[in-house]
């Protein structure tokens, strides 16, 4: 699985980087808990465009091309059960389904367009539920590697390792928080040196309103639109204080 680091470039940085890996069930409840989803969310599509500043407005510009757009679903109990991920024209790329075992993710399997089982990631838990390490193989056995998880006492995750399949380090995240649990600062390692590192902004509503990326010293701000349940449904974001991006989010309720 395509796993995103916080070290992003290009529109990447736009739709990636702000939000929590949704794969992941970390000290949470759930997961609706975890991305800070407001009622009994039944399933999210996002579709990422350009933004284009005509005048006094900003507007949805082309599709973004070379980025999937993502939709996801989940059950009854707040836990995110399947992703899809779509290119520009609607077509199916990949799917990714998630196991569970005692309301713990314990596997998740990822599929190609054609539906034939591309690779498996497999978690092992620690004492309190959390994962502490995932093991990823594809099939035929060109990737194979592993992600080690440390939390702090509140249960956030504080440190990633991303090891190859040779016992490697390929990089290392840090993470901080503040004292709702809401991400502050990150920093990307390689080969053991310090590679990049971001400082956040947080409204009241729990979302990032300004990433200071330091990889080239960039600040992306974010604008967002909620819905009536409070949960964000279009996001616009800005570069060096231009409009660069535009995330919309279509989210479909349990009744």
């Amino acid at each position: 699985m395509k796993r995103a680091i916080f070290i992003c470039f290009s529109v990447l940085i736009f739709f990636s980087c702000s939000e929590k890996s949704i794969t992941l069930s970390e000290h949470e409840d759930n997961d609706w808990n975890r991305l800070q989803l407001k009622g009994k969310v039944k399933a999210i599509k996002e579709i990422k465009f350009l933004a284009v500043d005509d005048f006094s407005e900003i507007v949805n510009g082309e599709k973004v091309k070379h980025i999937y757009n993502k939709e996801f679903l989940f059950n009854l109990d707040g836990f995110s059960i399947e992703q899809n991920d779509y290119i520009p024209d609607g077509t199916l790329a990949n799917r990714i389904m998630y196991l569970y075992q005692d309301n713990k993710l314990i596997e998740y399997n990822e599929y190609d367009s054609q539906g034939l089982l591309f690779g498996t990631g497999k978690y092992e838990l620690g004492e309190n539920g959390s994962p502490k390490e995932l093991n990823y193989r594809t099939n035929d056995g060109r990737f194979n590697w592993s992600e080690k998880f440390t939390y702090d006492e509140n249960g956030n995750m504080t440190e990633l390792s991303h090891i190859k399949g040779d016992n490697v380090i390929e990089f290392k995240q840090v993470f901080e928080y503040d004292e709702s649990g809401l991400l502050l600062k990150s920093e990307l390692y390689k080969e053991e040196q310090l590679f990049a590192k971001n400082n956040y902004k947080n409204d009241t509503h729990g979302s990032q309103i300004e990433m200071n990326y330091g990889g080239d010293e960039s600040n992306h701000t974010y604008m967002y639109n909620y819905d009536s349940k409070g949960n964000w449904t279009k996001k616009i974001v800005f570069e060096n204080k231009n409009p660069s991006g535009i995330l919309v989010r279509e989210i479909e309720y349990f009744n």
